[in-house]
C-alpha cells in the first residue's frame, strides 16, 4: 500500500514538473482567416454599408451569446433586400470572435445567411470594419448601388402600412362579420 501511494506521488510529480518545464505555445481562442474584401464579396451573402440604427439586446443562441443590430444601408453590393437591415452580431468580446457595433456609427459589414434561424449573421472574422477604416475595401469592392427606400417599395416618409396593421384590421372585419351573421341568426330565431 506504501509502494503504492509513493509511486503515484511519483507520477504526479513527473506530470506536474513537465508541464512547468515545457510549457505549450500561446493558445488563442479567436484567429481568423486573412482574405481580402474581394474575397469575401465572394464568400458572404450579405455585403453593404450602413448605420446602426438599432442596437438590440443580448440574447442566447447556440451556446453563445447574440445582439441583433439594425442598419439603415447606405450601398449595397449582394444581397440587400430592404433600405432596413438586421444583422446578428455575435458576442463576447475578441477573444470568442464577437463583435460590437455602435449605435449612430456607420460600417461596412459581411454577413451569412444562418439557415437554423433564417437569419444574417457576423462575427469578428467576417471583416466588418467602421466606415472610416474601410477605404481599403470600398476600393477592391467598386462602387455600391446606392439605396433608398423607393428602391424596396417603401414610401419615403416611412408611412407605409405594416404586417401588424393589417392583421387588425382583418380582424376586425373577420370579428364585425361574425357578429352580424350572429346577430341575423338570433332575430331569425325569434320569429
Amino acid at each position: 500500500m506504501k509502494r503504492r501511494l509513493v509511486m503515484c506521488m511519483l507520477i504526479l510529480l513527473l506530470v506536474t514538473s513537465g508541464l512547468a518545464l515545457f510549457p505549450g505555445e500561446k493558445v488563442y481562442a479567436c484567429s481568423c482567416l486573412e482574405s481580402d474584401a474581394q474575397k469575401r464579396l465572394e464568400t458572404y451573402t450579405t455585403v453593404f454599408t450602413g448605420e446602426v440604427v438599432k442596437k438590440g439586446g443580448s440574447q442566447i443562441y447556440r451556446y453563445n451569446g447574440v445582439r441583433e443590430y439594425t442598419f439603415d444601408v447606405d450601398s449595397a453590393w449582394k444581397g440587400v433586400s430592404a433600405k432596413k437591415m438586421k444583422i446578428v452580431g455575435r458576442g463576447g468580446g475578441a477573444d470568442s470572435c464577437g463583435i460590437e457595433f455602435e449605435k449612430n456609427q456607420s460600417y461596412l459589414i459581411f454577413a451569412s445567411l444562418d439557415e437554423r434561424d433564417n437569419r444574417l449573421h457576423t462575427n469578428l472574422c467576417s471583416g466588418n470594419v467602421p466606415i472610416e477604416q474601410a477605404g481599403d475595401d470600398l476600393k477592391l469592392l467598386g462602387a455600391g448601388k446606392l439605396v433608398s427606400k423607393e428602391d424596396f417599395g417603401e414610401t419615403k416618409d416611412g408611412g407605409g402600412r405594416t404586417g401588424p396593421f393589417y392583421l387588425i384590421l382583418y380582424g376586425g372585419v373577420i370579428l364585425l362579420a361574425a357578429l352580424a351573421v350572429l346577430w341575423l341568426w338570433r332575430r331569425k330565431k325569434r320569429i
